[in-house]
């Protein structure tokens, strides 16, 4: 792309907005030098791919006229939000914006990483300055604009005096209030939405969220970006509140992502281990923090062992309380004194059995170990160079944190464990964070507020074999079920997107099928329960059945798949041969003839015959039209399942999302799983007998009474 180009809406979608964006001007060419220097081609376009969105949203700076344009930009967690606004400030530039006003989250650290992140970025743009007002010594920004610069405020997200933080930004946006302004605020769900519900009771309630809508009041004109990856405060609050967005995109995460879908699609997800409720480090160092720390030991001598000089990080979360985490600190560091101890003497007498402790603990993520043996002839050279670089560290505000932190920033250690609690949450990134410690939550969780927690998302594919989350089974279904939340939320704005403009206007619905958790703080808006029907994925675990029963199913599968072997089509889902489903189109009553109504359910099924007579029925009697979806499941290969409960079971049935291979998981299939179909699988429990399968069903039925839990907020909504 050469020269100045530009970008033609073929409908105004904003009175007033720019008609003909330039999308190749200077500051814009100069952000994309700097940035090809550390990204490859293809991250930095999809960078600016979703930047050039807000370009149909960008008011015209040169109309004269007192306009507001208020943006909500929903990210993903660690997906890359601030190089989406940083490269949207600088498409902003070039299209005849002067001021750019950065509300960088609330606590100083993030406010630090995006200042550096933002002055790194712009670097080699001689004509932009970025001010951090908190700064003793920082420039004029009235005198640079003054000058001719482009100017950056940078602030953080709290209200103080006149002369700190959004004060400050309140009285420059008095002062500049004739220069078009972008504003960014970092984290927009935090603080900004303000507190409604308290307001009668308390007048300065939600005063961060006053002296915002202040701020834009005094600009004549601007265009206000809120950046969340958590945007239920944002979308809960009353359309008809100040702050309310007009319009939304969504900025998609890049192809080296890993997020909700790669941890917490299921429960069995082998990246996230289950920790007992009682595991504390009340007492004692748990047993579940050990295994922990051993698997991030295994994971650094594996990747040293690959020829991958890569600093990694593990981050202990383990109390809101400051006083617990220096705790959990002090105990900590004990048992890594402890490990370093044994293991630097091959000659202890605890030495195998602490090594091979660490080999078991990780061995399942490779084949590089025949045994324990080789694991340790292939690792001993690395293990003083790990041990060496370990060090531990305490993120939050008292007196042995702040330390802690300053020592931090001074230390050379390669591999650091975080201890800590909100410090080391929202927005912050942790460098190469690989293993995630973490316990103890409020019986009754906001999602937006425990979604930002996962730090442990991000681009993250190329080590994600070595991730890992440890976490009690409470919070593993707390965050299964904020990823359907998130995947339905996204769905509904992106279908919105296709038809509206006006944001304000999409209805305030989402599924939520957990009791403990809420979609924001009460007092910005309340969650209701609605009474709704949607879609649902179900499928049975239990394979008790008797041998004559198993080889029945077996045969009249056999019979049916015989019947339609000409009619279906072989489909391949992600990139992995082994994801070859055979999908046939039929209808319903034939199918229920052919097959379920010959079907033996184990013992214990969650659908019998019962459940596909009545779907019949129905169908008989025109309420529901008769075809069915039948998706033979990976039918080149067979499925392997674990056996449990003494082979009356298996551990888990569908198969997740896959992050190397690009499998969207068995509950996702693409043109599948918004109609109704049925899955059948043939599974076998020994391995060296795979031609014995068992056919299991799983349905995925849009259509009968399968609950699903939809809520709102209690706030006011237009258009619903």
């Amino acid at each position: 792309m050469t020269g100045t180009e530009f970008i033609q809406y073929e409908n105004d979608l904003v009175t007033n907005s720019i008609k003909n964006p330039k999308i190749d001007g200077n500051c814009k060419r100069l952000l994309e030098e700097h940035m090809l220097e550390t990204s490859s081609r293809e991250v930095v376009a999809h960078i600016f791919s979703n930047a050039i969105r807000t370009l149909q949203y960008l008011l015209n700076p040169v109309t004269g006229e007192e306009r507001k344009s208020k943006i909500l930009c929903l990210g993903k967690v660690q997906s890359g939000k601030t190089g989406f606004f940083i490269s949207s400030i600088a498409m902003a530039f070039d299209n005849g914006y002067d001021l750019a006003y950065v509300i960088g989250g609330t606590k100083k650290k993030l406010k630090d990483q995006n200042y550096k992140r933002i002055s790194e970025e712009f670097e080699n743009n001689p004509k932009v300055r970025v001010v951090d007002i908190a700064k003793s010594d920082h420039e004029n920004p009235i005198d640079l604009l003054t000058l001719g610069f482009k100017v950056i405020i940078v602030a953080l997200k709290n209200v103080g005096s006149e002369t700190a933080n959004l004060g400050t930004i309140e009285t420059y946006s008095k002062e500049l209030a004739e220069i078009p302004s972008i504003i960014i605020d970092d984290e927009g769900d935090e603080c900004s939405p303000g507190a409604p519900k308290n307001k009668r009771r308390n007048s300065r309630a939600g005063r961060t969220h006053d002296v915002i809508v202040d701020i834009l009041n005094n600009i004549k004109l601007c265009t206000f970006l809120s950046v969340t990856a958590t945007p239920q405060a944002n979308l809960l609050l009353s359309t008809i509140d100040e702050l309310s967005p007009d319009f939304a995109i969504l900025v998609y995460p890049g192809n080296e992502y890993t997020g909700g879908n790669a941890y917490h699609d299921l429960m069995d997800n082998s990246h996230v281990v289950e920790i007992r409720d009682s595991d504390t480090f009340s007492y004692s160092t748990p047993e579940s923090f050990k295994n922990a720390l051993n698997f991030f030991i295994f994971s650094l001598l594996f990747k040293l062992y690959k020829g991958e000089d890569r600093d990694f990080s593990m981050l202990v979360h383990p109390s809101s309380f400051t006083k617990v985490q220096s705790m959990v600190v002090e105990k900590i560091k004990d048992q890594l004194s402890h490990v370093k101890k044994i293991l630097k003497d091959s000659h202890n007498l605890a030495y195998d059995s602490l090594l091979n402790k660490i080999y078991d603990e990780g061995k399942e993520i490779c084949s590089d170990f025949i045994d324990y043996s080789d694991f340790k002839d292939k690792v001993s050279p690395f293990l003083d160079d790990v041990l060496k670089n370990i060090s531990v560290f305490e993120y939050n505000v008292s007196e042995n944190g702040r330390q802690s932190i300053e020592e931090e920033a001074l230390d050379n250690s390669r591999f650091k464990i975080y201890v800590g609690g909100n410090m080391l949450g929202r927005g912050l990134t942790i460098n190469n964070l690989n293993v995630t410690y973490m316990y103890r939550d409020s019986k009754i969780s906001q999602i937006d507020t425990l979604y930002q927690r996962a730090r442990w998302f991000g681009y993250k594919k190329s080590y994600f074999d070595i991730c890992r989350v440890y976490m009690t089974r409470d919070l593993k279904q707390k965050f299964v079920d904020i990823v359907e939340n998130e995947n339905d939320m996204w769905t509904s704005i992106e279908a919105f997107l296709l038809t509206k403009i006006n944001i304000k206007q999409f209805p305030r619905i989402f599924s939520l099928n957990n009791d403990k958790l809420r979609l924001t703080r009460n007092s910005v808006s309340k969650t209701v329960n609605l009474d709704r029907v949607s879609p649902g994925f179900e499928y049975d675990r239990t394979i008790d059945l008797k041998e004559e029963e198993i080889i029945h199913n077996r045969e009249i599968f056999n019979q049916f798949y015989s019947k339609h072997e000409n009619e279906g089509v072989d489909k391949q889902y992600g990139k992995s041969d082994v994801q070859h489903h055979f999908v046939i189109e039929l209808k319903y009553t034939e199918f229920y003839s052919e097959f379920l109504s010959s079907y033996c359910f184990p013992r214990g099924s969650k659908f019998g015959s019962l459940s596909f007579a009545k779907l019949l029925t129905q169908v008989k009697n025109g309420l529901y039209e008769d075809k069915i979806s039948v998706v033979v499941m990976r039918y080149k290969t067979g499925e392997f399942r674990t056996a449990i409960a003494g082979n009356k079971a298996i551990k888990e049935l569908p198969q997740s999302y896959d992050e190397g291979t690009q499998y969207p998981g068995d509950k996702n299939l693409p043109g599948l799983s918004n109609k109704l179909h049925i899955q059948l699988h043939l599974v076998y429990i020994d391995k060296s007998k795979p031609n014995e399968t068992i056919p299991l069903i799983a349905l995925n039925n849009p259509i009968t009474a399968f609950s699903v839990r939809y809520v709102t907020g209690d706030n006011y909504y237009e258009g619903i």
